[in-house]
């Protein structure tokens, strides 16, 4: 597919100035995320809990940590652990982060320079999908994740383990609804492609290279029709075996990546250009 000669006009959408906070704690567990965290982001970590008893070395290696960064530190009973974790495998070592802060999504817009890379969760309900999906989005460079404010997996502790630490660390965005969001993010110059098992035009045959907003949905119910018809191109993964679908992460991730490859070979200069299909 060739390339249009000229972006097509941007049409106007709804408010991007929709705010919001979660009040609950944020909670990593783990000792090798818990140190990554008190390396990464010390300054929003609120305590660090490491099990009573003997401690191994990487349990004393956060106690070091923490006392260095001067952050407040408990020694607990394992079944403390157990049930901030909520089944979540903490091994003996969890920390409390301050309560995720939601951006609105005119704050991200006004950045300069300009986020070339947004992700959409549409009705993502599952908090494993959920921190799987950040965590995705943390390792492809995106820059900021969109999720609506009903429908949406809380980013409660299962949802922080699953993401490795990275809803801690990365931009949420809270919006009203998707497509509404995807209208605005239209009349600022962004694409808008959902990714669905039934679009013919395949992942990589989209020129990732532009501003785009990847909108994705559940594993059982994918897009909504709505927000389907809010995006102006579709794109699928080939299913070649017997599995019907892939993991919305999973999935997610390889879409992902494939625009940091179309990135990199923009870079190099020795990649050819892909096509930009513009749905009717």
């Amino acid at each position: 597919m060739t390339r249009p000669g000229k972006r097509r006009p941007a049409r106007s959408g709804g408010s991007v100035d929709e705010t919001g906070e979660d009040r609950a704690a944020t909670w990593v567990f783990g000792p090798a995320r818990v140190e990554e965290t008190l390396q990464g982001i010390p300054n929003q970590v609120r305590r660090v809990l490491v099990r009573t008893g003997r401690l191994e070395s990487r349990h004393q290696a956060l106690l070091k940590i923490a006392r260095a960064r001067g952050v407040p530190l408990q020694r607990v009973p394992n079944q403390v652990l157990d049930r901030i974790s909520e089944g979540a495998r903490h091994q003996g070592a969890a920390c409390e982060v301050s309560p995720v802060r939601w951006l609105a999504l005119g704050e991200v817009l006004s950045l300069d320079p300009k986020p070339s890379r947004l992700l959409l969760l549409d009705r993502i309900e599952d908090p494993r999908n959920f921190g799987a999906l950040v965590r995705a989005a943390d390792g492809a460079g995106v820059d900021a994740v969109l999720v609506p404010r009903r429908g949406a997996a809380p980013p409660s502790p299962v949802a922080v383990a699953a993401s490795a630490g990275a809803i801690a660390r990365a931009r949420l965005i809270r919006i009203p609804g998707a497509a509404n969001a995807l209208r605005a993010l239209r009349a600022h110059g962004y694409w808008t492609v959902g990714l669905t098992p039934r679009a013919k035009v395949r992942w990589h045959e989209f020129d990732w290279t532009q501003p785009t907003v990847l909108v994705v949905g559940s594993e059982g119910r994918g897009l909504a029709a709505g927000v389907s018809r809010e995006c102006e191109v579709l794109v699928s993964l080939p299913q070649l075996g017997s599995v019907r679908s892939l993991n919305v992460s999973v999935a997610t991730g390889i879409v992902l990546y494939e625009a940091v490859r179309q990135q990199a070979l923009r870079a190099s200069e020795t990649g050819p250009e892909t096509g930009i299909p513009i749905r009717s």
